[in-house]
């Protein structure tokens, strides 16, 4: 059977009982107000006695509670159950203030059928309370078929007391719902026997079951009990019924902290959001009637009350009861970057336990001994568990926010993304760390090639002014190092022409000429190791020139061609047969700078001269364009 399209959605549900509700609330009043009388006039509303609002607000509130709670799981049985505990006080206790306020003005058969709708609402909210507890939170076996019996039972005596069958004490409505607050406390329990082995219905049980003892137990004890047995009642019923309230109230405030009937932070929303609507509408109809003014001016004061009293109530209480993390957004993510980076494995996983602490402040973090692959939520909201990551064990936290609250699926989500954080952060950590361990490696091998090998050449050199040479160009290669790691590469034009003055220098100090012609445009920039790379091509193209050619002239031709770009350099010297026949070191420096920059170096070192062509692709490359050779280039 499928429901109709009124009880679809929780808030129409909900407004179903408030219809309910607000119906008999409107039958009771206007029989309070009503004249006594043909001819005579409406008696004032708070005129009429104290003990009337009472029974009206705990039935009422009773009615909505209970409501709520049916109206967001409305196929459980336990949620219908407890939905019809809040009708049942509603019938028995507006059926009291309906006597207290006009039994003298009710007909025989109206005064009668109110009488049983009273003694028939406390008889059945007993035999509700008892299937209750025999089918939640569960763990009894055949607890709704012992449900089925005892409602049975109970029904039957109830009915033949009030039709006038039974006799003496056996009718007598206060006996039956004495029994049946024993028959509640020993479902209670019942209950609490068979959750033994599981927390959080033992957890429930306790919090609930207590409600309901001291709720109805309340009533029982200083009402029904005494006129059982004859003697005078230690408070009347229509203060008495006040205790019934706690049943509904503990339930409200167990909600969140022991996860009753599996309802979360929403339901609390839905529940303000329509208590906002009600107590507007209420207000303004209220000022319209009460008070002699208009209704645009009775909406605009019910606007106030909302916007001054019931919005900050319903902030604080959403505080109460919906704790959230103690960091904002903008903390997490601070806190989680500095556990990522922190250098100690040991302080790693301290600031982790830490950091989930101050989100969750659970009341225990351990080790996981069974270690899981994302956030998992186990023992029914219990505990949260967290998988290991990188130099982090992994956890497992129990009863968060204090012990007043369980973990739900915000919870984990938020746990989850924490840990995406967190491996975000530590990948981020690991590539500066390989940046850092290169950047020390390309030092170290420029230390070792270049600097090392310059400086060994120019302790063992006997020629002075070879010396002196072999310094300046250490010194410029010890300069440029330091430099290369610390700023970012330069474009490649301005590369090349900072190396033009820095060659013509030193071609010009041993009277070598200097011919340079560029044609490269402008072309992405250079990476820090690229920019080191061309530079050490050149000038060590540049001292081998000055060292073994014995050139007249030094030509350079840089071109672009497409995505790649070529260097060319080229003397009149008498050739390096040396390095031809892989005697010298220069030309394999160039080849391992020349690899750096991904691209390809040849040499061609004949009598007529030394000629060294390099060819690199630039950053993006899209295409592989033909590159004219380096003997086209020459000729």
């Amino acid at each position: 059977m499928k429901t109709g399209p009124v009880l679809t959605a929780p808030a129409m549900r909900l407004m179903l009982i408030a219809i309910i509700s607000l119906t008999a609330l409107a039958a009771v009043l206007w029989l309070a107000i009503r004249p006594v009388a043909p001819g005579s006039d409406i008696r004032p509303l708070f005129a009429q006695p104290a003990k009337l609002w009472p029974q009206l607000i705990v039935g009422f509130g009773a009615a909505i509670l209970s409501g709520w709670v049916w109206a967001l799981r409305p196929r459980d049985l336990a949620t219908r159950l407890f939905a019809l505990s809040g009708l049942a006080t509603l019938t028995f206790t507006f059926a009291a203030a309906a006597l207290d306020v006009h039994a003298s003005g009710l007909a025989d058969a109206s005064f009668r059928m109110v009488l049983m709708l009273n003694a028939s609402g406390a008889s059945a909210f007993g035999i509700i309370f008892i299937a209750l507890f025999l089918v939640y939170p569960g763990h009894l076996k055949h607890g709704r078929i012992l449900a089925a019996i005892i409602g049975v039972i109970f029904g039957l005596w109830t009915l033949l007391a009030l039709s006038g069958h039974l006799a003496g004490h056996l009718a007598s409505v206060h006996l039956i719902t004495t029994l049946e607050m024993v028959g509640i406390m020993l479902a209670v329990a019942a209950q609490y026997i068979a959750a033994r082995h599981d927390p959080t219905a033992r957890a429930i049980t306790v919090w609930f079951g207590l409600a309901v003892l001291f709720g109805a137990g309340g009533f029982i004890v200083l009402n029904a009990v005494p006129n059982t047995f004859g003697y005078p009642p230690l408070l009347t019923a229509e203060y008495a019924f006040c205790f019934f309230g706690l049943i509904y109230i503990g339930v409200a405030a167990g909600l969140r902290r022991y996860r009753l009937f599996e309802l979360g932070e929403w339901a609390f929303r839905i529940l303000f959001y329509a208590a906002g609507t009600a107590v507007l509408v209420a207000l303004d109809a209220a000022l319209i009637f009460l008070f002699p003014i208009g209704p645009g001016s009775a909406f605009g004061l019910s606007l106030l009350f909302i916007a001054f009293a019931y919005l900050p109530l319903r902030d604080g209480l959403a505080r109460r009861f919906m704790p959230r993390s103690r960091l904002r957004e903008d903390e997490l993510f601070g806190a989680v970057v500095a556990v990522a980076l922190e250098a100690s494995r040991r302080r790693r996983a301290e600031r982790w336990a830490q950091l989930v602490t101050e989100t969750f402040n659970p009341l225990e973090t351990t080790l996981d001994p069974a270690p899981v692959d994302a956030p998992e939520i186990a023992e029914e909201g219990l505990t949260l568990r967290l998988p290991a990551m990188t130099g982090i064990p992994p956890l497992i936290l129990r009863y968060p926010w204090a012990g007043r609250g369980l973990f739900g699926p915000a919870q984990r989500d938020l746990a989850r993304r924490l840990i995406d954080l967190m491996a975000h952060a530590e990948a981020s950590r690991d590539a500066y760390d390989r940046g850092v361990a290169e950047e020390r490696g390309r030092i170290a091998r420029d230390m070792h090639d270049n600097i090392g090998a310059q400086l060994l050449g120019a302790l063992h050199s006997a020629d002075r002014e070879r010396k002196d040479l072999m310094i300046r160009e250490t010194l410029t290669d010890l300069r440029d190092i330091i430099n290369n790691a610390s700023t970012p590469g330069l474009d490649l034009d301005e590369t090349l022409a900072d190396l033009r003055v820095e060659t013509a220098d030193r071609l010009g100090a041993v009277g070598i000429t200097l011919d340079w012609e560029m044609d490269i445009g402008a072309t992405p920039s250079l990476s820090t190791g690229g920019t080191h790379a061309l530079r050490s091509v050149i000038r060590e193209a540049v001292s081998n020139t000055i060292k073994h050619s014995g050139a007249k002239t030094m030509r350079v031709r840089a071109t672009r061609e497409g995505d790649v770009a070529r260097v060319v350099m080229t003397d009149d010297g008498r050739g390096l047969p040396a390095v031809r026949t892989g005697r010298g070191h220069g030309l394999a420096n160039m080849q391992s700078r020349s690899q750096s920059l991904k691209g390809e170096l040849t040499l061609d070192g004949g009598t007529g001269g030394t000629q060294i062509c390099l060819r690199f692709p630039l950053a993006p490359v899209t295409s592989n364009p033909p590159v004219p050779s380096c003997e086209e280039a020459h000729g």
